[in-house]
């Protein structure tokens, strides 16, 4: 069955056919990704069934209730979460899709004639190679052929839909429409060469891209004199990355080329290409300026990543590129001076839900807010004005930190004086991204940009950086050229961060929430002259430069004289007691409603082992939740029954399983000590139970927290021996028990790693309750500290990062019975000792 329906689009009207539900078919929902708006475009007729569209099928966030309450208490100050960062390992765990949902859209996409098809490793994308039939047939939509602004490309003038069983995984379908593409925020123009045999920090007069014969041009290093990093230590102890896209083969030798010339240190680099390196340099200008602004003012960082859409700049490779950052998760401030053109549509928001992931990994991501001014509508190119009030995107999402653009004004000697508003410093008022909670004492409802400022006057004050001569990129010749924007402005920003990252050990996290909390006192420029073509720069924070820049070492000794910038005083004893409160009478039966008592955080201090406390204990049961009682993500229900022994000594619960013994000792088999999170979601929870009087705090398991609740300072290793060459013998070699004796935390070992296949079991082994079959493979990390292990989600990382997704930390029972097991998998020479998670034993393997 089909509809004809009749699309005006420009000058032209079109009618096509779209398949329609039929009775007795699936029903189908519309995603976020609607019609392209091609008003002020050129239609070329509909786009035929053969042409390839490469797509990438962004999922939703499960629990984003969850999520979204997380990383609210992990920048509370306070809150047990405070700065609780989660590994990605936790993360895909805790919000990504489950491998069915993920699996069951790849299913769909290969039902729909796909090829390719790929699941990304922390399942929040898929993505996939097919024609425009293919997209017709599967997401109901169409295409056509379009220009706009001299850019041919394809887009949906359809919304798009999937089949409601779906609806609740697949967010949005990227790849169909390529019409716009992202732009860097820097002079677009020939940059201007600058003419120098020695390329040292000092005073330069050059001539700015745009003309201007007297500009006061910066070399990558002078800005680390003129933001103060003083003492400083460089960031040589935290990550950074850019994402751009086209080849880094040029921007990376620049870099290198720029450290050499001026005599700094060569910072270790990796290029990570997204969909294929298609050779395109045009962006080496941008990318190369992002590369020596992070070095110059950071003095060097750990490593610098340039990961790349290598194969175009549309937002399916954008997005696949973003995501990639945060599953890798080994960069902790990450640059993008790249923008969507114009201001924002019904396409904003389609990163954010990577963006939120990263902030819960303690991720930031620093966006240029533009180089349109006010007025990023309809604006033509960089440094004009468009035609309405507006912001663009990636800038506008509230997971990210944008930073605006300023004109510097310094002393010969590069000792900072002064700054104002740069004429186009991109700020102003979301028209679709809401007001994030940190930004709760700025009026409206709507997401304000920008939040910081740094320097980007390509006229006055530009960059001085490295460039070889690329026709690509329209460099004439190798050498020094002036260039800027608010693309100059956010690097300064990422390098600048890198180094008070490296300050706190990279325990700074997401940076507007502190920066906001902390504003009144924390050592800000506050930019109180100058516009950007509406907004004033006024006392404060304002929409034209945001909180203004910092001063590097002032900020350096703020944070150190103002510990809950990073610790939010967060406890991190070996035992820690909660408080309750009953909403019925003492010593009665009734509801106990666990760690909120509306005057003491659940994390009421650190308590000493020595205290004597009553245990709280807890039996899981299948009880309805009571009438007039509400939960939520702080407050759930956990089926059950709670109670509490006699006041016991911390000391003596030496390990989870005395705990849950003194639970089972005093009301029966099936009861444990309770834990953290036994309401689902919060540390604050409803059960049935009695309230002794008088009892305030008690002892609980600390299930989801780094610090170590159990009073253990040894490991446990396990032995291995090779039957064949392929498979491996975990635990058994007939003359060592599988627990050899204990293992210091300082001692290195290998990690046993798994990866659960579903793998036949290998002819010729015998199983039974002492030998499994693990049903996948093993290998082993390089020696690892135990004493790096904090948690089985560092060690789960470890193997994921090594090997791939799907990896985690083998366990003691992965057979299925026993504590030996097999395994295929490589046995490396000489080892026989090996960290494993001993998941069903009381010791607790971490330190």
């Amino acid at each position: 069955m089909a509809v004809a329906l009749m699309l005006a689009l420009g000058a032209q009207a079109v009618t096509y056919e779209v398949s329609a539900q039929a009775p007795g078919t699936a029903a189908w929902a519309t995603t976020q990704t609607h019609a392209v708006a091609t008003g002020n475009a050129t239609f070329g007729g509909l786009a035929a069934d053969q042409e390839p569209v490469s797509i990438t099928v962004a999922l939703k966030l499960r629990n984003k209730d969850v999520l979204d309450s997380f990383v609210r208490e992990l920048h509370r100050p306070g809150s047990p979460a405070y700065h609780q960062f989660l590994s990605s390992v936790q993360t895909t765990a805790a919000f990504a899709p489950t491998e069915p949902q993920a699996q069951a859209v790849a299913d769909y996409l290969r039902q729909q004639g796909y090829t390719n098809v790929r699941i990304a490793p922390n399942r929040m994308l898929v993505t996939a190679d097919g024609t425009v039939g293919n997209a017709r047939s599967a997401f109901r939509t169409q295409i056509g052929h379009f220009s706009r602004g001299g850019r041919a490309g394809i887009a949906n003038i359809l919304d798009v839909q999937v089949p409601t069983a779906l609806s609740d995984t697949v967010d949005r379908v990227l790849g169909l429409q390529t019409l716009d593409h992202a732009q860097t925020f820097s002079w677009h123009g020939r940059m201007q060469p600058v003419a120098t045999s020695n390329p040292r920090p000092g005073y330069h007069i050059v001539t700015s891209p745009d003309g201007n014969p007297n500009a006061h041009g910066y070399y990558p290093q002078e800005f680390a004199t003129v933001y103060d990093a003083g003492s400083a230590s460089a960031a040589t102890n935290t990550t950074a990355a850019l994402i751009g896209w086209g080849s880094m083969t040029n921007s990376v030798n620049d870099l290198a080329q720029m450290e050499s010339g001026q005599g700094l240190a060569a910072v270790p680099t990796q290029v990570v290409i997204l969909g294929g390196d298609n050779g395109d340099d045009s962006g080496q200008g941008e990318w190369g300026m992002d590369a020596q602004a992070i070095v110059g003012i950071s003095g060097g960082v750990q490593k610098l990543i340039f990961y790349t859409a290598g194969g175009d700049e549309d937002q399916g490779l954008m997005l696949q590129t973003i995501n990639r950052v945060i599953s890798d998760n080994t960069a902790k401030v990450i640059n993008m001076s790249w923008g969507w053109p114009g201001c924002e549509d019904s396409s904003t928001g389609w990163a954010d839900s990577a963006f939120q992931l990263g902030v819960a990994q303690g991720q930031t991501f620093s966006a240029a807010s533009g180089d349109n001014g006010a007025y990023a509508c309809g604006a033509s190119s960089n440094g004009s004005y468009g035609t309405t009030l507006g912001v663009g995107y990636p800038a506008s999402s509230p997971y990210v930190v944008t930073v605006g653009g300023t004109t510097l004004n310094t002393s010969t000697a590069d000792s900072y004086i002064s700054e104002s508003s740069w004429a186009y410093s991109g700020g102003g008022i979301s028209a679709h991204e809401a007001k994030p909670t940190w930004q709760s004492s700025l009026s409206g409802s709507y997401r304000q940009l920008p939040d910081l400022a740094f320097d980007a006057d390509w006229t006055n004050t530009p960059i001085v950086a490295y460039f070889t001569a690329s026709s690509g990129s329209g460099i004439p010749s190798s050498g020094y050229y002036a260039n800027g924007g608010t693309s100059l402005a956010s690097p300064l920003f990422v390098g600048a961060w890198a180094r008070l990252e490296t300050a706190n050990s990279n325990a700074l996290g997401f940076a507007p929430p502190s920066l906001y909390a902390y504003a009144s006192t924390f050592p800000f420029h506050d930019v109180t002259t100058g516009s950007n073509g509406y907004y004033t720069a006024a006392a404060g924070r304002d929409d034209a430069t945001g909180w203004g820049s910092f001063d590097i070492q002032g900020a350096k000794a703020f944070i150190a004289s103002n510990p809950g910038f990073v610790s939010g005083g967060s406890g991190g004893a070996t035992h820690l007691g909660m408080t309750w409160t009953s909403f019925f009478p003492a010593n009665t039966a009734g509801l106990v409603h666990v760690g909120n008592d509306s005057t003491t955080n659940p994390y009421s201090g650190d308590t000493a082992t020595g205290t004597a406390l009553p245990i709280m204990c807890v039996s899981i049961g299948s009880s309805t939740l009571p009438y007039g009682i509400t939960t939520d993500y702080y407050d759930g229900w956990t089926g059950g029954t709670v109670a509490f022994t006699g006041a016991t000594p911390g000391s003596q619960l030496t390990s989870r399983a005395v705990a849950d013994g003194k639970c089972a000792s005093a009301f029966g088999s099936g009861w444990r000590m309770a834990e953290f999170h036994d309401g689902g979601g919060g540390w604050s929870y409803w059960s049935y139970g009695k309230t002794p009087g008088g009892l305030g705090r008690f002892w609980v398991a600390i299930n989801d927290q780094p610090a170590n609740p159990w009073n253990t300072t040894t490991g446990k290793a396990m032995t291995w021996t090779g039957r064949t060459s392929t498979v491996i013998h975990v635990g058994r070699d007939n003359t060592t028990n599988p627990y050899s004796g204990d293992t210091s935390p300082s001692v290195s070992l290998p990690i046993l790693c798994i990866d659960v296949t579903g793998s036949a079991l290998p002819a010729g082994i015998t199983t039974d309750s002492s030998d499994g079959w693990a049903s996948g493979n093993l290998a082993f990390t390089g020696a690892v500290p135990g004493s790096q292990l904090t948690s089985r989600a560092v060690a789960d990382g470890k193997c994921s990062v090594t090997f791939g997704s799907g990896w985690r930390m083998a366990e003691f029972h992965d057979g299925g019975g026993g504590w030996s097991y097999w395994g295929y998998g490589a046995i490396p020479a000489g080892t026989t000792r090996f960290w494993t998670a001993i998941n069903d034993q009381p010791a607790n393997p971490w330190n």
